[in-house]
Formats: structure tokens, sequence, C-alpha cells
């Protein structure tokens, strides 16, 4: 028979996970049958709201394209909701009538799918919503593969196929998608699903995140510093390394022994296959917080070599420990970065086996960091107990109407959000003023 402090763990597991699925649903099902007449005040399709809208050029781009033709070959009783930008907006991203009527049909079905999400996606359920709406567009990345949840992964290495997504809320009476504003909410139900007219067309990300932080010019502190760092610890792996081995290491040879060491890359770009012809998981989303060169001054650290000469308190501790076989140590500015990136994650709780909890959806855009994800999970299910999940370890507020965040219980000042929601293919980056310390961090 279970005992009472099981029963109180099964108890809370389920509600953490409760409250996970249902506050940050991270997936939509992908209906198919029969129609169910959701919207008893609905009386046209889609297409035909589509032909009477003033989205005129999205319309000639969708009769152009083979959208009606994917669809129908996913049931021909679908429903399904269609995002379409107006005409001055189509315009204002280079689709002008022109543009349209030289495009190859094959870009025109991306465009249309980038646009088109299976499934309702209503007013009312916007409405009643603190959070984004995440709403899987039908249109895939090739060669992108996200790690396994949705069932759609093959073989041993399962995964997800990347499918782009938009974050839908509202504020106000506008309609926000990915936290950008696109216009007055103006939504239409159909008996086959709806159609939300958009004043700006919706931002694909093309690039990693590593690729806008370089592209960008405001973060060479924080990219260098976490560069350099790697180099250093791989340098002294291979040193301790060398005597035991009998010969000296590449770097490639030391990566298996050091994956406890988050290297600065992992998460914000495109793994390469781990063997020729892998398909597996190979890219991440989360959010980034990216401080500014300015941040690291406001900090101290007028240059990066100010930043490096730091970390040298700790080198000492950086070893190959041939005994546990793998790396061990690390450098202070590491548990600075890991708030920024990883939800200060190394301080996750694990159980005397070395379990964690299971990694919760981590994806925010800027319109909806408040104090309302004070208390979200960010690490919650899988084997552990309930105690042993974890909850958001930064503390979100607004100060005249400006986003602020800080380590809980951190002594240091807020950072506050300067620019919110460069949408890359890794999830958004968020850029702050203020590097985040956690509790009793020591500069000096």
């Amino acid at each position: 028979m279970m005992n009472m402090r099981n029963l109180r763990s099964v108890i809370l597991c389920s509600g953490l996970l409760l409250f996970a699925a249902c506050t940050k649903s991270e997936f939509l099902p992908d209906p198919a049958g029969s129609q169910v007449p959701f919207q008893p005040e609905a009386t046209q399709t889609v297409e035909e709201l589509l032909a009477a809208s003033p989205a005129k050029l999205y319309y000639s781009a969708w009769q152009k394209s083979n959208l009606k033709t994917i669809l129908k070959d996913k049931s021909s009783k679908l429903v399904y909701t269609v995002f379409a930008p107006n005409d001055a907006a189509m315009q204002a991203a280079g689709l002008t009538a022109a543009a349209i009527a030289q495009m190859p049909v094959a870009e025109l079905d991306s465009l249309m799918m980038f646009y088109t999400t299976l499934g309702p996606v209503t007013q009312q359920e916007l409405t009643q919503r603190a959070d984004n709406f995440v709403v899987k567009t039908l249109l895939q990345h090739p060669g992108l593969y996200l790690p396994y949840y949705e069932n759609t992964g093959e073989g041993a290495n399962r995964y997800d196929l990347y499918y782009y997504k938009n974050y839908v809320g509202i504020k106000g009476e506008s309609l926000l998608i990915n936290g950008k504003n696109s216009g007055k909410l103006n939504y239409s139900p159909a008996v086959n699903g709806g159609l939300y007219l958009l004043e700006k067309a919706i931002e694909k990300p093309t690039k990693t995140i590593l690729e806008a932080l370089k592209a960008d010019g405001r973060f060479t502190i924080f990219l260098e510093s976490q560069r350099l760092a790697d180099e250093s610890y791989i340098e002294a792996m291979i040193n301790d390394m060398e005597p035991l081995f009998g010969y000296r290491p590449e770097p490639e040879e030391v990566l298996p022994y050091i994956s406890n060491r988050r290297l600065y890359s992992v998460g914000w770009g495109i793994n390469a296959p781990i063997y020729q012809g892998y398909i597996g998981p190979n890219i991440t989303i989360s959010t980034l917080f990216a401080p500014t060169d300015e941040a690291f001054h406001q900090a101290g650290f007028q240059t990066l070599a100010d930043v490096m000469k730091f970390n040298e308190r700790s080198a000492g501790t950086i070893h190959f420990d041939e005994n546990l076989f793998y790396g061990v140590g690390g450098y202070p500015m590491d548990t600075v970065y890991n708030f920024h990136r990883d939800w200060g994650r190394m301080f996750q709780p694990v159980t005397n086996g070395g379990d964690k909890a299971t990694a919760n959806a981590t994806v925010f855009y800027g319109n909806v960091l408040n104090a309302g994800l004070n208390d979200y999970m960010v690490n919650a299910g899988g084997n552990p107990p309930a105690e042993f999940a974890y909850k958001m370890p930064i503390e979100f507020s607004s100060v005249n109407n400006s986003i602020q965040m800080k380590a809980k219980d951190s002594a240091y000042p807020a950072a506050t959000v300067i620019a919110t929601d460069i949408n890359t293919l890794n999830g958004p980056i968020h850029v702050v003023d203020r590097l985040i310390f956690p509790k009793g961090f020591k500069l000096k």
C-alpha cells in the first residue's frame, strides 16, 4: 500500500505537471475527421472570409499557391486558422502584386503554410489566457530536429520535426504575435476555423541565436568571454589527460569527457551530426537574456581582458579527475551566464542518484515577462519526486513600464530589459542592461 509521503508526492507532482501543461501549452493537436460546429455564429468558410477581406494581396498568393490542395490532402473536413497580413502589411514586407506574380509556387506554398495552423485559435481562447497561445504552423524547416516530444520521431534517435511556431496573445485591443504588436485584433469565425487580419507581417526567424548575437555587435564581451573560457577549459583538460592517455588529445577528443560543461555555443545554433548519417535532435528552443557590453561596464568589467582575469581566480580548481574520469570545476562567470542563458539550472536540485526533474517549456516573449512567471516551474516531472521540481529562480517585475529582472534574493541591482523579442530559430533574445548576479556572488 502506498504510504502517505509517497501519496503526497504523487499528488504534488501531478499538480505541477498539470500546471505546466495548462499554463504553457507548447503544442496543439492536429485535428482531423469530422468538423465540429464550435463557432455556431459562423456562416462562411475561411476561404470565403479571406476572399471578401481587405487582404487582397494575401488572397492572390493563396490562390496561386497549392495550399488548398495541401489542406485537402490532410482531411476534407479540416479545421484551420489563417493569420493573413492586410495589403499594407504585405507591401511593407515587399510582397507586392508584382512580386507575388513572379514568385515560384513553392515559395508561395511556404509563405501560406507559415501563416496557417491546424485547429481553432479563437478570440475567446486568447482573451481567457494570461500567457501566449502557441500556434504551430504548417511550415517545416528541413534538416532541423527538436528533442522528442510529439511522437513524430523515428528509430532509436527519436526527434520532432521542426515546425515554425508563433506565440499569440492579446494586449488591450491589440493582437500580439511573438511579442510584437500586429495591429488591432480583427478576428472572424468560420465554419471550418477562423481568420485573423494582421496589420503587420510576421517576422519568420532565419538566424540562430549565435548568428544573431554576432551580427548585432552589442554582445562582444558576452560572446568572447564564453568562447575563450571554453578554450581555456579544454586546454586544461588536454594538459591533465596527456600523461594519463600517453599522448596529447585533440580538442574534439576531450568533448565526451566534459559533457557536464555547457559549452558556449550549445543551444545557440544547429548542432553538427554526432556521426555521419545521424538524424536526431540538433536544435533546442528557449529564451536568452543577452547582456550588452555596457552591462559588463556597469559591473566593473571594462574590457574582455578584465573578465578573463576575473575568471583566473578559480583556474586552479579546473582539472581532469582521473577517478571520475571527467572534467570538474568551472569559472566564476559560468554561474552568472547560467542565469542569462539557462535559468540558473546549475543550481537545480538533484536526487542522491543524480536525477533532475525534466525541463519544462521556457520560451517567453516580452509580453509575458512579468511577475506571473515568478512561480513558474522551470523543471517539473520526470522520475524524481515532486520536491525536486525547480521553480523559476528569477524574479520579474515592472518599474515605470519597464521589465526588470534579478536572481531571487540577490542583493545586486535588477537588470532592465531594454529590447525584447529578437526572434531566432532557437527562440527569443531579450537584451538586458546589467549582469544577473545570483545571491552571494562575490565580485571582489
